[in-house]
């Protein structure tokens, strides 16, 4: 499959960490949730360190420790999960933290900047629970 609108496994794992966490009442290990996967710990706990540091989930150490979401699910934003994840949304390189040789001249931006627009605003709408 070639990389045109490709999610990055990253992202998709990282979201279904979000949907296994927003099914449970309890914590839940990484290492509970990779076997599961058939992800390892190791990169699952990359991924749980960026939602941590968007504080969109908590680490609670001890033997009844894990990761919980920190808010309800109706309350987590997609467009949130994914910066967390993979930073700001990006289609084209002058979306993002990229220079463009063309600006300026560049036909083809207004087609770009109406689908980037549309995502954003899709994912801005959507929730965890939306996924759930």
């Amino acid at each position: 499959m070639n990389g045109f609108f490709r999610i990055p496994e990253r992202l998709h794992l990282g979201l279904i960490l979000m949907t296994e966490l927003a099914q449970s009442m309890e914590p839940l290990s990484l290492r509970e949730i990779g076997s599961r996967m058939q992800v390892s710990e190791g990169y699952l706990e990359a991924i749980a360190a960026r939602l941590k540091k968007a504080d969109l989930v908590q680490g609670l150490k001890g033997p009844n420790g894990g990761y919980r979401l920190r808010m309800p699910p109706g309350q987590i934003r997609l467009d949130a999960i994914i910066t967390a994840i993979e930073g700001p949304v990006a289609l084209v390189d002058c979306h993002g933290e990229g220079v463009c040789p063309v600006q300026g001249r560049c036909h083809s931006k207004k087609v770009w900047d109406v689908l980037q627009s549309d995502i954003q605003a899709s994912l801005k709408q959507r929730t965890l629970a939306d996924v759930i």
